[in-house]
């Protein structure tokens, strides 16, 4: 026996530097990632704003302090992904790393967001479609 469940899981490729690095799967409509990425979005800036890295002036407890703070804010997207996601989307650098003053983690949070939310706001559409095809029946 066999029983198929959708979960509307897609892929999303992820590339660095005009280079495809990997894929990411995931639920687009998926409620509960809407909410911890929205969650992701605010922690991640307390950690940035909390981070040591600028009060440090010892170039060891500076990469220690910032190999914490990187740890920290991968931790806490793979959380929210259910997956060990970062590996994919970072590789080897920082999440914090930034260019042009926006970090790698804000480029990816900014890129998937908009997705997340589209897809989200169509699968409710697409719900209350099937829950009136199928009860229109039963009104009179």
């Amino acid at each position: 026996m066999r029983l198929d469940i959708s979960t509307g899981v897609k892929a999303i490729d992820i590339y660095r530097d005009d280079e495809k690095v990997g894929v990411v799967k995931f639920s687009l409509s998926d409620p509960a990632l809407l909410t911890r990425l929205r969650e992701v979005q605010v922690k991640a800036q307390e950690i940035q704003a909390k981070n040591r890295l600028s009060e440090l002036e010892d170039l060891d407890e500076q990469l220690d302090e910032a190999v914490r703070v990187d740890k920290e804010m991968r931790d806490l997207l793979d959380w929210a992904f259910a997956a060990p996601v970062s590996d994919v989307v970072f590789g080897d650098s920082f999440c914090f790393t930034s260019c042009d003053g926006v970090t790698a983690m804000e480029q990816f949070l900014a890129g998937v967001m908009p997705y997340v939310e589209e897809a989200f706001k169509a699968e409710i559409k697409a719900a209350d479609d099937h829950k009136k095809k199928y009860l229109e029946k039963y009104r009179k």
